[in-house]
Order: C-alpha cells, then structure tokens, then sequence
C-alpha cells in the first residue's frame, strides 16, 4: 500500500521538524488562532516536502503539491485547510496524515473520497 510510506514519513516529520516563528505579530485575541495556523502550515510544508521525496507517490500529485505551493502563501492553504477542517469534525485535525490529505485536496493534487454507500455527509 502506497500510503504507508507517506504516513510514516508524515509522522517522523511531524515530531522532528522544527516549529515554525513563535512570535505572533497580530494583538493577543488572535495569536491562538494565528499560532494555529502557523503550526499547521508548518506541518503542511512539511508533510508536501515528504511527499514530493517519496518514490510512492505520483509525479502529478507531486507537481501539483508544488505548484499549489508555487501561486498560493502556506497561510492561504493552512486557513483553507483550517476551515475545511473545522466543517468536517469528524476528520482528526491532528492527525498529521488527514492534514496533509486535507490540503493536498484544497490543492487539487488529489480528489476528494466519495462517502462509502450507506453512510450519509454531516448534516444529512
């Protein structure tokens, strides 16, 4: 399976990767959501290089990863993943694997899963 590579990858990135800028340039009522976003971008660009190394994944998803990095900011793509996120609270927002699969979808390097027969969307 493909995506085993990419989980571990993800992971390993995810515990040793090195934080992103701590200081909040905004006042205090939004350095959580701020620093949120910071963190999750940060995870983002992280898990986009590990799949862009891995032999496993398709050179279109991969230059998709690196042209959706290439025409928007990583604050663009972590608030839109954010807020696709916080719709779908059912999805692991810090599972660094729903993360990466989440804004790879936002960048169109990959479509959306369809929900299984018989299962119905959130608020159905």
């Amino acid at each position: 399976m493909r995506a085993k590579p990419l989980i571990a990858a993800a992971m390993a990135l995810a515990l040793t990767a090195p934080g992103v800028a701590q200081e909040a340039t905004a006042g205090p009522a939004s350095a959580p959501t701020e620093q949120t976003d910071m963190d999750r971008g940060g995870l983002i660009f992280s898990t986009f290089v590990a799949a862009v190394q891995d032999p496993e994944i398709p050179s279109e998803e991969k230059n998709a990863l690196i042209g959706c990095l290439y025409r928007n900011t990583l604050e663009t793509i972590s608030k839109a993943t954010g807020e696709k996120l916080a719709q779908n609270p059912q999805i692991d927002a810090t599972d660094p694997v729903n993360v990466y699969l989440v804004a790879a979808i936002i960048c169109g390097a990959r479509e959306a899963a369809e929900p299984a027969e018989g299962t119905s969307a959130p608020g159905q």
